[in-house]
């Protein structure tokens, strides 16, 4: 038997891990107690988190195969698999929200704060 995961809506364990980690906002886990539709609660921020361990690992990547070492090579690649492990079962659940229009106006606001901070980066290094 699987491991079950909590519903947001009654607080049973009752969405199976798969499925859990298949929903989205456009095909929700839906509860077959409730019937209540949810999906992980992956938000902008943590984006930015896991985009930031990305980069940490490719790097670290990088650097292993330039030194030809097989035991760094072998330790980033775990660390890359735990990362993933770790998101793909810790993030929760959660409802789905009434107005997507403010996480859209969210994830467009955080967009344009790192174009604008990329921005000013590049004129700043060519002056």
């Amino acid at each position: 038997m699987s491991a079950l995961n909590r519903c947001p809506h009654c607080g049973r364990d009752t969405i199976a891990r798969l499925i859990k980690l298949t929903a989205r906002a456009k095909a929700p886990a839906v509860c077959p107690e409730c019937g209540g539709r949810s999906c992980t609660g992956i938000t902008p921020l943590s984006l930015f988190g896991y985009f930031a361990l990305i980069l940490v690992c490719g790097t670290l990547l990088r650097l292993a195969a330039r030194t030809g070492n097989r035991w760094s090579l072998l330790a980033v690649l775990a660390l890359f698999g735990g990362g993933f492990l770790y998101i793909s079962y810790r993030t929760p659940l959660v409802k789905l929200e009434r107005y997507p229009l403010q996480r859209n106006i969210a994830i467009a606001v955080v967009v344009a704060v790192f174009a604008a901070g990329g921005w000013w980066f590049y004129n700043d290094i060519r002056m």
